[in-house]
């Protein structure tokens, strides 16, 4: 069986180098790798750079199509064609009348599955596109079914029964020794939490900081450590954070470093009103964090509606306060065992890989 993994989207900022672009997407590579075992796997990018390459078994082009070539994808979707697939995974859905032109090309011999990257649903003309290549999919991978609940209610999904619950990415990372990451990051104490995400409305990192100060009131040992990316409300956290020494404002670090960070604390925080998925919380229950989150679809199915870990309602600043004091009371080494384990059976490449396969054999 061959599977060709596609997107119509050039990323920004572009990227020049190939190895350098498959290692910066290794949360969705290493799942193409672990799918090796199991077929003869393609991803197609759209880079700066033309050419291929193989690696840890599987194939990379780089056909080096323009946006509008992307648009009107005629050359690109015979391209796709030409590589005689089984089965193709189109990547996001926010290009319709794409697999709608796919379709035509590809005829009704090969499936085309629709794999959900956190889009929310299409508007204006586009979400007409949408219902139209609602008939050209045989399926669609949502990390929870709910996300996809919007979707058939605005008419662009008719039938939830194609929606497919997969994890959309994992992580690279694995569990250290907690005095040795924090050789490298400098954490310290016996209660630490972790925050990543960036500092935009959607996270909601105002709420969390403040929850986490009245959570001092009562446990004056804790620390929070945020990570962030954007810094759109850095000013409104900064305005309740500065004034507690046990909220390190960290900032940006690389990704290559998250793995000391995550492997330096306890507890994952994450405040968000929506997530596609959640890389972040994802990379964290990878290295042992034990998550404090907000109960929306996607967490629910990551953490196995609450098996492991703790949820509150979204946007509830007393229900964090809350969740953060019934974290204590769980059984910490018991309870880092469970998610070690949870992302094992449910998160990691290996488990996305075997839980894609079947979907795939469901409607070849």
């Amino acid at each position: 069986m061959k599977i060709v993994n596609v997107s119509y989207n050039i990323p920004t900022p572009e990227c020049t180098d190939p190895e350098a672009w498959v290692k910066k997407i290794r949360f969705s590579t290493g799942i193409f790798e672990s799918m090796a075992s199991y077929a003869e796997i393609v991803a197609i990018h759209h880079i700066r750079y033309k050419g291929d390459f193989y690696k840890n078994g599987v194939t990379y082009y780089f056909p080096g199509y323009t946006r509008w070539q992307l648009l009107m994808p005629f050359a690109f979707n015979r391209y796709i064609k030409k590589l005689r697939p089984d089965v193709v995974i189109v990547h996001g859905l926010i290009s319709p009348w794409q697999v709608v032109m796919l379709r035509a090309v590809l005829g009704g011999n090969v499936g085309i599955i629709g794999q959900h990257h956190a889009e929310r649903p299409l508007r204006y003309f586009r979400a007409f596109f949408q219902r139209w290549a609602d008939r050209c999919f045989d399926a669609y991978l949502f990390t929870s079914r709910n996300l996809a609940i919007d979707w058939k209610n605005k008419h662009l999904i008719r039938n939830l029964e194609k929606v497919k619950e997969v994890m959309e990415a994992s992580s690279p990372f694995h569990s250290l020794d907690i005095s040795e990451a924090r050789k490298v990051t400098g954490v310290r104490g016996s209660t630490t939490f972790i925050w990543v995400g960036g500092l935009e409305l959607r996270k909601n990192p105002v709420m969390a900081v403040k929850a986490f100060v009245d959570f001092l009131q009562t446990e004056p040992e804790a620390r929070l450590y945020m990570i962030y990316q954007s810094t759109e409300l850095l000013h409104d956290v900064e305005q309740v954070a500065l004034s507690h020494p046990n909220i390190s404002l960290v900032g940006q670090v690389s990704n290559d470093d998250l793995l000391y960070w995550y492997n330096s604390v306890h507890y994952v925080i994450s405040s968000s009103f929506y997530e596609g998925s959640g890389v972040a919380v994802c990379e964290a229950m990878s290295c042992g964090c034990i998550p404090i989150l907000t109960d929306i679809p996607s967490f629910r199915m990551m953490t196995g509606v609450g098996k492991v870990g703790v949820l509150y309602e979204s946007g509830n600043e007393k229900g964090l306060v809350d969740a953060l004091h019934k974290a204590l009371t769980l059984n910490a080494a018991k309870e880092r065992e469970n998610v070690l384990q949870q992302f094992k059976n449910v998160l990691s490449n290996e488990a996305i890989a075997r839980n894609t396969m079947n979907i795939i054999e469901e409607i070849i």
